[in-house]
């Protein structure tokens, strides 16, 4: 009799310690799900972004070169203003807390007109 209880109540343990197990893994994979949301919809909001983009808007994130890279001729490099342009999107969920940021950076190329005077 006593090695029945003892058997039932080791068979109830294992049996409970599974059903917490589940639970969490449950809970992991729900968190999991909610974070790869968060994700897309941070990349398809940053990808729309580039495609709507407007250079004259980010201003405030962007940094004139010295030089543009040397991919362009030597005689261009007095003709050529290079500018690098920063676009950064970021989601923020509450629960659980968390942030999910995407960053571009993109190069903009203007000619120099130089005035010719009379």
């Amino acid at each position: 009799m006593l090695s029945a209880l003892l058997f039932l109540v080791v068979m109830l343990l294992v049996v409970a310690s599974n059903l917490l197990l589940s639970q969490l893994s449950y809970k992991s994979a729900q968190i999991a799900q909610q974070q790869l949301q968060q994700e897309l919809r941070a990349l398809e909001q940053h990808l729309q972004q580039l495609k709507t983009l407007d250079a004259n808007e980010i201003k405030e994130s962007s940094f004139v070169l010295p030089s543009c890279p040397g991919v362009y001729a030597a005689w261009s490099d007095a003709a050529l203003q290079c500018e690098l342009l920063v676009l950064e999107t970021s989601e923020q969920s509450q629960q659980p807390p968390s942030i999910t940021r995407y960053n571009t950076l993109l190069m903009r190329k203007r000619l120099r007109l130089q005035e010719v005077g009379p």
